[in-house]
């Protein structure tokens, strides 16, 4: 049925560099964190200023998913990745400046761009995706944010134990999303020049739409794909929606359902745990900060191996089975970290284990599978609403949760995620609906074709 996988991988691939790009923004803050307080000369109210440079990250992140619809009435989806691109160069750019008003503007412009990433990226590559690969190209797409976030963790190893105010290394962990993007645009610019068949039909150019379809289909399924993609383009109602619209009937419940399950996910507490885990790690060595960057790199690998994981599971049950379970196991994890934690005589391995166990399991589960199911879900529009409620809820949690550790202690933290976390479970139990899947068509078929 299909010409080449291995091109669509290739493209799926090229446009999840956005996600590299993403997974990259979110973490290379964290073990840089010690060395920019003192270049940027941050000396008083350290945790409000370190929780702003988290937040106003992701406040950023919150406001340009927004203006995703809008970008898409004058651009394509191709067009728009490398306009994306060329912004964020410009907000790393600027961070490389070294002044703390440039840092907050460039991190508020590079924010930006990561919501667009994170809105945009799903819908090209769901458009080019046949329907009985979501999953498993999605899972490359979400296996593609933690290869970013191990890639930030790992430039972190060198940063200096007891930095100076002359200290330039900082430079080279801020400058890598510039190739980033720039890799990405190229490859648009030259081996990737034809937009997505959706697109194409959305704007009575069915010529193109058969050129893209042909890229990955074979000559004898190129027409009844054309008369699938016109159906599915009539039944998409993108085009003339208004934000207005996603407010009434069942786009607002499935709105309502896919923003909820991102405040889940955001409640749980991952994004406190990758902000600030050379934090986290340092007080369980001791603040010994080239132990606890070591340590920061099992996180990435661990999100990398749970999207891979999710690739195959996600659709051997049905996706409110599936989160559930995801919610219930870490649960399970997070309520003796909030013990282990208060304990005077602190286990410290048993924690570490327990950590990096959560963040298995949520990468395996609830993680990459919420940026896999809402494209299902919602249309483009309810995707930047539901994305933007996603960043709002890291914002949150990014800018108060060094300021909770400082006043209470991470313990509590743990159980206010647990808790987050069980009231999530009483909602995916009897709120949460989304179409169930057909296992049987779907799961035989994505295995053979990811060995190809």
């Amino acid at each position: 049925m299909y010409k080449s996988v291995t091109l669509l991988k290739h493209l799926v691939a090229n446009a999840s560099l956005g996600f590299v790009y993403f997974g990259y923004s979110v973490g290379y803050l964290n073990p840089a964190l010690q060395t920019v307080d003192i270049v940027f000369g941050i000396t008083e109210n350290v945790d409000y200023f370190n929780g702003l440079l988290s937040a106003i990250m992701t406040i950023g992140a919150a406001i340009g998913v927004l203006i995703m619809p809008n970008m898409l009435q004058y651009f394509s989806r191709r067009q728009s990745l490398i306009i994306l691109d060329f912004f964020g160069i410009f907000g790393y750019g600027i961070q490389l400046v070294g002044d703390w008003n440039f840092l907050v503007i460039g991190r508020f412009v590079a924010g930006v761009v990561l919501g667009l990433n994170s809105a945009l990226d799903p819908v090209y590559v769901n458009e080019f995706s046949p329907p009985e690969l979501q999953g498993a190209l999605g899972s490359i797409m979400t296996m593609s944010g933690s290869f970013g976030l191990f890639l930030s963790f790992t430039i972190g190893l060198w940063y200096k134990q007891s930095p100076t105010i002359d200290d330039q290394y900082w430079r080279v962990g801020f400058s890598f999303p510039l190739l980033v993007c720039a890799y990405r645009t190229y490859n648009l610019i030259s081996n990737f020049k034809l937009d997505s068949p959706n697109y194409y039909i959305s704007v009575n150019d069915e010529t193109n739409a058969i050129e893209s379809i042909k890229m990955i289909y074979q000559e004898q399924y190129i027409q009844d794909v054309l008369k699938q993609t016109k159906q599915n383009q009539k039944q998409n109602t993108n085009q003339n929606e208004s934000y207005k619209d996603l407010f009434y009937g069942r786009l607002f419940r499935n709105l309502v359902r896919i923003s909820l399950l991102a405040c889940i996910g955001q409640m749980l507490g991952i994004n406190a745990v990758i902000f600030y885990s050379t934090q986290i790690f340092n007080e369980i060595t001791n603040n010994d900060v080239q132990k606890s960057n070591i340590l920061n790199l099992f996180i990435p690998l661990l999100g990398i191996l749970g999207a891979f994981l999710m690739g195959f599971i996600l659709n051997r049950m049905t996706r409110k089975n599936f989160f559930l379970l995801g919610a219930v196991a870490c649960v399970l994890v997070e309520l003796p970290l909030g013990y282990m934690t208060s304990l005077q005589e602190q286990p410290a391995i048993l924690i570490v284990v327990f950590i990096l166990l959560f963040i298995l399991l949520f990468s395996t589960t609830i993680g990459p599978a919420f940026w896999v199911v809402m494209p299902e879900m919602v249309s483009p529009k309810g995707v930047c609403l539901a994305t933007s409620v996603n960043w709002l809820g890291t914002a949150i949690v990014g800018q108060f949760f060094p300021i909770l550790v400082s006043s209470f202690s991470i313990s509590v933290c743990f159980y206010i995620f647990s808790f987050a976390g069980i009231l999530g479970i009483i909602y995916i139990q009897y709120d949460f609906k989304t179409d169930p899947k057909n296992v049987d068509t779907q799961q035989n078929t994505e295995l053979v074709i990811l060995n190809q």
